[in-house]
């Protein structure tokens, strides 16, 4: 196998773009930033971050359309928070502007049985920091059971590609970051700094282990399948 297997490309969307938790299982990648899209041919997996825009935002398009065609060919990939709304929208799921900011922990329930979003730390919690959900796609199957409220939470389509609304990935350097860049975020969501904060001691020490899990569960799931396509 030569240096760069397996290819993997990660597309940013954050003005200051973060790996966190998500590094060390990842590995190296192929990073891609502003709007500037990896080219499909001899990747062999593609993940989505998190970003301040809407899925339904026009200039999302081309990745909108960069998604449907990596589905289609089946190579893996992974969307987190926007990422997963980006998927749906690939898909035939739908986008939708949530009630209220969503800024809270829940309890992650797996209720199907899947290579890549199932095999979680016991008692593992999501972090939301969101506007938007989606609905997944007809067909798609839900790894995670909707918390109150109705939200999808985590799914797949196909074999081949999964979507997370939660924030597996971040860490506590990046949740102090997000605190200080959007500090109207927690009152538009309806809660306290002092009650954010408090959730946050109970449950951040879990996140590195639950990046763990579905990172470098994606990062087998695209080793196999590069080997078995660059036998």
């Amino acid at each position: 196998m030569n240096a760069q297997y397996p290819r993997i490309a990660v597309i940013h969307h954050l003005q200051q773009p973060f790996f966190g938790n998500a590094a060390a299982p990842l590995g190296a990648v192929e990073e891609h930033f502003g709007g500037v899209l990896p080219d499909l041919a001899g990747l062999d997996g593609l993940v989505s971050f998190g970003g301040e825009q809407a899925a339904w935002d026009p200039a999302l398009a081309p990745e909108v359309e960069l998604i449907a065609e990596a589905v289609t060919r089946r190579i893996p990939f992974l969307g987190v928070c926007l990422g997963a709304q980006l998927l749906a929208r690939a898909t035939g799921g739908e986008n939708l502007r949530l009630e209220r900011r969503l800024l809270t922990w829940h309890p992650l329930t797996v209720i199907a049985e899947d290579p890549v979003l199932g095999a979680i730390p016991p008692g593992a919690h999501a972090l939301h920091w969101n506007q938007d959900g989606f609905e997944p796609p007809p067909g798609a199957v839900e790894v995670y059971a909707r918390p109150d409220g109705g939200r999808a939470e985590g799914f797949r389509v196909g074999g081949s590609a999964w979507g997370v609304q939660f924030h597996p990935e971040v860490d506590e350097v990046t949740l102090d970051g997000w605190y200080a860049g959007w500090p109207e975020a927690v009152g538009e969501a309806g809660t306290t700094v002092a009650d954010a904060r408090a959730a946050d001691a109970r449950h951040l020490a879990g996140q590195a282990a639950l990046s763990t899990a579905i990172f470098g569960a994606f990062t087998r799931v695209v080793r196999e399948n590069a080997r078995s396509a660059h036998a």
